[in-house]
């Protein structure tokens, strides 16, 4: 989905895995509280990308998750040049978001369904 959604952009940015991103977390508790389900989170920064063109990188995920036919659930902040957007994946569930950060970087991010640690998160 990450992949996907570079392929839409023009610059196309290089990936930058952020590593606390690869830790599993607990979304569902047995009755003793012990983890039984857990979302996969993954993020990247998008490097390589003019600051200067983060509202028109905004805009064209926008336009393409919508293409794709994921539900928009928010977008903002691109009259103050710190765009967002989030969305839901469809059919899948997944939630994904692009995000601005501190010094005018984006970051894109999805976060799979609550998931049993046997199941495989929907591609």
């Amino acid at each position: 989905m990450i992949k996907d959604t570079v392929q839409a952009m023009d610059p196309k940015p290089r990936l930058e895995l952020i590593p606390h991103s690869l830790v599993s977390n607990p979304c569902a508790f047995d009755h003793d509280g012990i983890p039984i389900r857990f979302t996969i989170n993954r993020k990247y920064w998008l490097r390589d990308l003019p600051k200067e063109r983060n509202i028109s990188i905004a805009q064209q995920v926008a336009t393409h998750w919508s293409r794709v036919g994921h539900a928009i659930v928010s977008q903002g902040g691109f009259k103050e040049g710190k765009p967002g957007v989030h969305a839901r994946s469809i059919p899948d569930g997944f939630l994904i978001a692009l995000s601005w950060t501190a010094g005018d970087n984006l970051y894109l991010a999805a976060t799979s369904p609550c998931l049993a640690p046997h199941e495989t998160p929907p591609s």
